[in-house]
């Protein structure tokens, strides 16, 4: 039996209470507060307890319960919760994505959440939020000793009090075999408020997650848990099933930071069909529905948890555009903070891994205080405290002018041990859109391993490799050379299958044995990346012309310079997905404008 399913009630209302309010000092409450230890695990219950909702359009409760907090960083909190939130009760395999949730934190500030990982099999999900560093995270790294009739405590939250409750039990074999065989049971008694919470031993260390079921409530194990969660952790995020074999609908992720790739069907880099949210295509029904939107509906609305002022300020600095709709799972495309969708950086022999964890570097360019770019980049030698980079042109390069850099930008690098420092620009190249980075008084420890003649044809396996700006992240992109024709105009350009994100630009591609191969551009469905042999004319060229630009008198199409198109972030929201140009202001009100009453 799969819990709160089949003939389980899941009528919810929000203030069914079990068990003691923590606040009565009562039952469960008065022996967890008898010693000083046993203080601190009622805090750190009441730090990681939270309670979600999902609504339908008009503010309609669809579902509420209890879930707990696994992670909380600079990007997102995240927390463990049933599937039921947002599991359709007419079809146990349909998500119903429509649905909006809140999140009630224990200080009882309420925000909006996204679905991040689901698996339909276990009735398990993650739900993330927008970060708040004053909260723990549950004690899942703590393995319990626990055994049958072992004590046990189940605790919830209510949504609209806040109420946190607990109540006792003892863990049961499940001789019935009524529920799945990878759920067990305890004799705590809770009511559907909850559902998803956290059931923990006597010492706060966490046991497992619980359903419900009237007389006594199944819950799913740690183990199975951690496996799970290892498991979102490398499977592309935003609404993907882990128990399906199958490919995942697109994605979506909230907010710019933290997400793991885009993942597009048949594992392809397609171009956008968010035709309303793609700037390019200048729908008209954008338009249109940015003017109906209810006050609550746009962005940005104070919630009250982090100020409009700070909200504004995180996209400007890094030169994105500021959404215009407050949307569950809305998501930043294109952005320079996304990782690659199959990141096998964990995969790459030692020796490797090492070697360009030394000498793979991150850049930003910045005009003022704004972003303008960030990409990867390798070093190439170092002479005393000085080492040069080698990285894309795009990081310098002007929008207006592609044959010119832009003027007053600064740079910055990102080192190996993830201090930032300031680089230099030393040499561009218009053509190959190819630039060289000085930074002084730092004295890389390994350079990329251009020396060794190394051949490559058609099907040789290949690594791209990346490094996040912001976060410091090396990744790991695998795929094969291919003969095939780049979309760009430059001629000597190749082809590789490795699928890479706009934060792996300038990165080096090598292969398995860190032998550079050439760096990486990027492109919609291949990687086009400019070859060795280029790379070190270019150098040599640099080298003896001693300016910041080579001549590019001596390349061809000076009059047209290549372009190295990049795309533009974007913002895409789910709920415009299902409009179409032909709408009406009455569609769009009846899908936004009823949401709240």
């Amino acid at each position: 039996m799969l819990p709160e399913s089949g003939n389980l009630i899941r009528v919810n209302p929000l203030e069914e209470e079990f068990g003691w309010p923590s606040d009565s000092g009562e039952g469960v409450w008065s022996s967890l507060s008898e010693e000083k230890k046993n203080e601190e695990v009622t805090e750190h219950l009441d730090d990681s307890v939270v309670l979600l909702a999902s609504f339908h359009a008009g503010s309609k409760l669809f579902f509420a319960c209890t879930g707990v907090i696994i992670e909380s960083n600079k990007t997102t909190t995240s927390f463990l919760t049933s599937l039921s939130l947002v599991r359709s009760t007419d079809d146990d395999s349909e998500i119903l994505h429509n649905l909006r949730i809140k999140v009630r934190f224990p200080n009882n500030n309420l925000c909006m959440g996204w679905l991040e990982y689901y698996d339909l099999k276990y009735n398990v999900a993650v739900v993330s939020a927008p970060p708040f560093y004053v909260f723990r995270a549950a004690r899942l790294d703590r393995q319990p000793q626990f055994k049958y009739y072992s004590e046990v405590v189940a605790v919830g939250r209510c949504f609209n009090s806040g109420t946190l409750m607990a109540t006792a039990g003892m863990v049961t074999d499940n001789r019935r075999r009524i529920y799945r065989e990878e759920l067990a049971v305890s004799t705590c008694q809770v009511t559907m408020t909850g559902v998803g919470g956290p059931l923990v031993d006597v010492n706060g260390d966490f046991v497992g997650m619980n359903f419900y079921a009237k007389e006594e409530t199944p819950f799913l194990p740690r183990d199975k848990i951690l496996q799970l969660l290892m498991q979102f952790k490398t499977t592309p995020p935003r609404f993907w099933d882990t128990s399906k074999a199958c490919g995942s609908p697109e994605s979506h992720s909230s907010d710019l930071e933290g997400s793991s790739g885009w993942q597009m069907k048949n594992n392809k880099r397609e171009p956008s069909i968010c035709t309303i949210c793609d700037p390019q295509h200048d729908s008209a029904l954008k338009g249109r529905l940015v003017k109906s939107l209810p006050e609550l509906d746009r962005w940005p609305y104070d919630w009250g948890f982090v100020s409009v002022e700070s909200r504004i300020k995180k996209f400007e600095s890094r030169g994105y555009p500021l959404p215009v709709l407050e949307d569950c799972g809305m998501h930043l495309r294109y952005n320079f903070e996304e990782e690659f969708s199959e990141d096998i950086w964990s995969k790459l022999i030692k020796r490797v891994a090492s070697n360009m964890s030394r000498s793979v570097v991150a850049l930003a360019s910045f005009s003022g205080e704004a972003r303008r770019f960030a990409c990867t980049g390798v070093s190439i030698d170092c002479n005393g405290s000085t080492t040069r980079v080698l990285t894309s042109g795009s990081l310098v390069r002007s929008y207006d002018d592609e044959r010119k850099v832009t003027d007053d930008i600064t740079i910055e690098v990102r080192l190996p041990d993830k201090r930032l420092v300031a680089g230099k620009l030393q040499h561009y190249n218009p053509h190959y859109n190819v630039a060289v980075i000085i930074v002084e008084k730092f004295r890389c420890t390994r350079t990329a391993n251009m020396d060794k003649n190394v051949k490559t044809g058609t099907l040789s396996e290949v690594l791209a490799i990346g490094h996040v700006y912001e976060s410091g992240k090396l990744m790991a992109a695998g795929g094969t050379l291919i003969d095939k024709k780049s979309e760009v105009k430059c001629e000597e350009l190749k082809i590789s299958t490795c699928e890479i994100t706009k934060a792996g630009i300038g990165g080096p591609l090598i292969d398995y044995n860190g032998n550079f191969i050439g760096m990486n551009f990027y492109g919609l469905e291949e990687t086009p990346y400019v070859p060795k042999d280029i790379i070190l004319k270019l150098l040599k060229n640099f080298d003896s012309e001693g300016t910041v630009a080579a001549d590019f008198t001596k390349v061809p199409d000076l009059n047209e310079p290549n372009r190295w198109p990049v795309p533009k972030p974007y913002w895409c929201y789910p709920s415009w997905h299902d409009l179409k140009d032909e709408d009406t202001v009455e569609d769009i009100l009846e899908l936004f404008g009823t949401r709240y009453d």
